[in-house]
């Protein structure tokens, strides 16, 4: 699974993969392994750059086993991490995940900074209501 990675704006370039237009990682919120709440892309590149969509273009079902097995290997093989909210299980923690890959996909997703990039940022001013 390592040879699959999130998009990165330096090597690919959005493709329409049938979710209504140029896509670089759809992103969804999910808890941890290690018990937090974490913003992952749903679609993982190869190495020739096409997209894998990790779930159903049909029903809109993610695979979240799938996502995690390919986030798993990702920081383990390259030492960076995905977004991390707090703890699972506390509201506010999704709302603030939520809002973050909304706001991230508002600003152009993936097109400009890659997401484990995005681990700086300050989301103490993100608004949960």
């Amino acid at each position: 699974m390592a040879d699959f990675v999130p998009f990165d704006p330096s090597i690919h370039e959005p493709k329409d993969i049938g979710l209504g237009g140029p896509s670089t990682e759809y992103l969804i919120t999910i808890d941890s392994p290690d018990g937090q709440v974490m913003v992952v892309p749903s679609i993982w590149w190869d190495k020739e750059g096409n997209p894998t969509f990790l779930g159903n273009l049909e029903t809109g079902d993610i695979n979240q086993d799938d996502i995690l097995k390919f986030v798993d290997a990702y920081e383990k093989e390259t030492k960076q991490s995905f977004p991390r909210f707090g703890k699972a299980g506390v509201k506010d923690n999704y709302r603030i995940a939520d809002r973050f890959a909304s706001t991230r996909s508002q600003q152009g997703g993936a097109s400009s900074v890659p997401l484990v990039n995005a681990l700086d940022k300050d989301f103490s001013d993100i608004n949960v209501d």
